[in-house]
């Protein structure tokens, strides 16, 4: 749920509901006021607003403002650019299908990447750093997105494991180590299932990265670190998740580039002597594809 959708909703008390009405119309003007030309204007003291900022699980009014604003400037983006839903139209040629297609996930790499900074990569990536052994859930098409990202980690040797069988889902999660951490995958933060999953995991202290649509929902709480998808998508009345799985396939390839980082030196070496030993007879006669 998105922060303003939460605003509306929550049983604030009648000087609570001020403060929310008060914010909800100015929007980006709050911005430029500070915390006592705020609580002026709502007839509240600035402690109030702290209480306000906690309802809303947030440490403090800062950290409350910040994704206030934050969360504002992301929805106004949304109003320009390709419909994610139906980035074509029957009527729409090979040409123009495939350049709406190429803008939208170039927009959508262009979120996922203001959306998730720097120093919260980099805390997901020490975390995978760590772990002996890296367990990732998640369901559907999601699984295919992770595929790629096991594989490149397997390059380096580092321990990825994908766990998809219904069944034997739980049985992955239960027996999995403090030495591990876990990757969880969810658009909507509200698949079942995972949530089990994530509840159990945390439960045994076992750390964890999720990747989830911006907003609160039922799996934020329990995740270590919260990495944020491109958020256009419906859940169901869409064409394809061209804008999701292409948020995803970024998000897990600059985990992989973060980890690769670590030790640069050692990865490209391996990379490079396993390639050469496995896969001995590649050639080609281009000149861009040629190895010196």
């Amino acid at each position: 749920m998105f922060l303003i959708e939460k605003m509306e909703l929550y049983p604030f008390s009648p000087n609570e509901k001020v403060i929310a009405d008060y914010i909800l119309r100015e929007k980006y003007a709050i911005r430029r006021k500070s915390t006592a030309e705020i609580a002026k204007a709502v007839y509240a003291s600035k402690s109030a607003l702290v209480r306000f900022a906690k309802k809303l699980d947030f440490p403090g009014w800062v950290d409350f403002k910040e994704a206030f604003l934050e969360e504002l400037t992301y929805l106004d983006s949304q109003k320009t650019g390709i419909d994610a839903n139906l980035p074509f139209q029957a009527e729409d040629d090979m040409a123009s299908i495939a350049s709406n297609l190429s803008s939208l996930k170039k927009e959508a790499i262009d979120d996922t990447l203001a959306l998730n900074k720097g120093e919260s990569l980099q805390a997901a990536v020490n975390l995978l750093v760590q772990a002996e052994t890296i367990h990732l859930f998640a369901v559907s098409n999601n699984l295919l997105n992770a595929q790629e990202f096991a594989l490149q980690m397997s390059r380096i040797q580092q321990d990825v494991r994908i766990h998809q069988l219904q069944g034997e889902i739980m049985f992955n999660a239960y027996f999995a180590t403090k030495q591990s951490c876990a990757i969880i995958i969810s658009y909507s933060g509200e698949t079942h299932q995972l949530i089990q999953i994530m509840a159990f995991l945390k439960r045994k202290g076992i750390p964890m990265i999720l990747l989830t649509s911006i907003g609160d929902n039922s799996s934020t709480s329990l995740a270590t670190h919260v990495l944020r998808l491109a958020t256009r998508e419906k859940l169901y009345s869409k064409i394809g998740s061209f804008s999701t799985d292409t948020s995803i396939t970024f998000l897990l390839e600059c985990l992989y580039a973060g980890v690769f980082a670590k030790d640069f030196e050692r990865n490209l070496a391996l990379r490079k002597n396993a390639s050469k030993f496995i896969e001995f007879d590649r050639s080609s006669s281009s000149k861009i594809l040629k190895e010196e």
